[in-house]
């Protein structure tokens, strides 16, 4: 990525770097973790492939044809969803936890940026998914490859994520500590 990439979408996370964008991306995230909830339990809590760390063609099939035994319109619940509360959901955690990163580590390197690399790994992810959900015909598709890895990406770097903001936080209370205003 180049630097004058970097250099912009950083200038975007300043000016997102507000109180008001951060309370507006956490209201995001809690409305979708509200609506992933009904998702769940609307699907009768069956391991969808979102939530896995990896998955084969074969595992993403017999998920579809659970869904399908479930009820007619299962299989376009769960692609609904994924195209609307699933990507609006890392839209708001990806806004939010950059913001937070960018407060937690101003001046150093751009990890604001793992956010949204987790959330473009979670969009195509969502979108593969809603794919292979909306075309399944009772076979295995190869299209649950580039699924699985856009899954096992989203997953590896949210952690990372996590990691890095737990890692500033911690440094931010210590200089807090130190040097008390």
């Amino acid at each position: 990525m180049g630097r004058g990439l970097v250099s912009s979408i950083g200038t975007a996370v300043e000016r997102c770097a507000t109180w008001r964008i951060a309370v507006a991306a956490s209201v995001g995230v809690v409305g979708c973790v509200g609506g992933l909830a009904w998702r769940q339990a609307r699907l009768a809590g069956l391991d969808l492939l979102d939530s896995r760390v990896w998955y084969t063609p074969d595992e993403a099939a017999a998920l579809f044809d659970a869904l399908d035994r479930l009820d007619a319109s299962a299989r376009a619940v769960y692609a609904t969803t994924a195209l609307t509360i699933d990507m609006v959901f890392p839209a708001s955690y990806g806004l939010l936890l950059a913001v937070v990163l960018f407060r937690l580590f101003r001046g150093g390197a751009p990890l604001y940026l793992l956010p949204l690399a987790v959330a473009l790994a979670d969009g195509l992810e969502n979108i593969t998914v809603a794919v292979l959900a909306l075309s399944h015909d009772g076979v295995p598709s190869l299209l649950a490859w580039p699924a699985a890895v856009f899954t096992a990406v989203k997953t590896a770097l949210f952690v990372a994520t996590l990691a890095v903001t737990c890692v500033g936080a911690i440094r931010w209370m210590w200089q807090r500590k130190r040097h008390p205003r």
